[in-house]
């Protein structure tokens, strides 16, 4: 039997100190992605580098879709929760006009919209993505972060000017792999971008610092002003939909801390 994926180490905990609020008690499972926007079925899970790159790790057996234990009831349930009818609906909107688009149906410029509620969306999908991450964060009280404050007090209601430290970016994502990944970096030919990201099918969603994003050239910038959603299905960029985990060129390279990241796919 296989070496037990390194993802188990960095999943176990039963009280620590919430990821989003940072108030310490009991922690609760946070579906991520969020189950409004996918299908709640049996997963495996590994750190993302086992995943593209060894066979023999035995991934973690999760029964019923992948959940994150790091944040406190009153996030998950109260502000997480509230919010999630805000990806639900344009993520639905979307799927189904990606059949229509898939039978046929014309397009302007091949590009499919749908209706949103940017700040709420917003706020949903970064607090997802905030819970994606290792146990290890809740064990001692949460430290000022130029990344993660700001992003941590949208989410919680208190900053009201995001678009001061972080850019967001999306684009379509035709894989049935999901992939979450905090604490990556891509250098690319002399540029480095710090970002994180949430993958699943259909949409892929990445932070970076402001002005500082390196991403796919079919990716659409997200502002908290915006009414819809705009998403190229042109196929000719597919090697990049998992960004920043794509093949590298030239002077590219890509760190990452592995606990960190996740990649879940369905059980066959």
């Amino acid at each position: 039997m296989g070496k037990i994926s390194e993802r188990l180490r960095h999943a176990r905990i039963s009280e620590g100190h919430c990821v989003i609020c940072g108030s310490y008690g009991l922690l609760s499972k946070d579906h991520v992605p969020p189950r409004c926007a996918t299908t709640i079925q049996p997963m495996f899970q590994k750190t993302v580098s086992e995943h593209y790159s060894s066979d023999e790790i035995k991934p973690i057996n999760a029964h019923a879709g992948v959940t994150f234990k790091t944040i406190c009831k009153n996030c998950n349930g109260n502000i997480l929760g509230s919010l999630d009818h805000e990806i639900k609906v344009p993520i639905e909107n979307f799927i189904n006009l990606i059949r229509q688009y898939l039978a046929g149906v014309h397009f302007y410029g091949n590009v499919i919209s749908t209706p949103f509620n940017a700040v709420p969306f917003l706020r949903a999908m970064v607090g997802h993505l905030l819970a994606a991450t290792s146990v290890e964060i809740c064990k001692n009280a949460l430290m000022d972060s130029e990344y993660y404050t700001p992003l941590r007090k949208f989410v919680l209601g208190e900053n009201k000017k995001i678009e001061d430290t972080h850019d967001f970016y999306y684009w379509f994502y035709p894989n049935r792999t999901q992939i979450t990944a905090q604490q990556t970096s891509f250098f690319n030919d002399g540029h480095l971008c710090h970002c994180s990201c949430m993958h699943f099918f259909p949409i892929a969603f990445l932070i970076t610092f402001k002005n500082e994003g390196t991403y796919p050239a079919h990716a659409s910038k997200l502002t908290v002003d915006d009414k819809k959603l705009y998403f190229n299905m042109t196929q000719g960029n597919l090697d990049y939909v998992a960004f920043p985990f794509t093949p590298l060129k030239g002077n590219q390279m890509m760190l990452m801390t592995d606990t960190f990241t996740s990649a879940s796919y369905p059980q066959k």
